[in-house]
């Protein structure tokens, strides 16, 4: 019996790590917004897929914001548009 539970632990173990995403330098920084005022004087430099947008977690659409060298994301609910906003973003 203790073989079975080694591994199901052990496949459990497999399972959650490889859900994990690691960030990009800088990635945290990038903001996700819905509100169309944050990127109103912005330069569009790319899009974000959709299933970036819609994964439970944000940092896969931040990493692909700084692969364009955006600081912002504008969420459409259909994916998004990465916008650099700052200056200090394109660097």
């Amino acid at each position: 019996m203790k073989p079975i539970l080694h591994g199901c632990i052990g496949i459990m173990i497999a399972a959650l790590s490889a859900g994990c995403v690691t960030a990009v330098p800088g990635a945290e920084k990038v903001k996700i917004t819905r509100n169309t005022a944050d990127v109103s004087g912005c330069t569009p430099v790319g899009n974000i897929k959709a299933e970036a947008m819609n994964n439970l977690d944000p940092l896969i659409a931040q990493n692909q914001a700084i692969g364009l060298n955006a600081d912002v994301v504008f969420n459409t609910g259909a994916g998004g548009v990465a916008y650099r906003c700052s200056k200090t973003a394109a660097q």
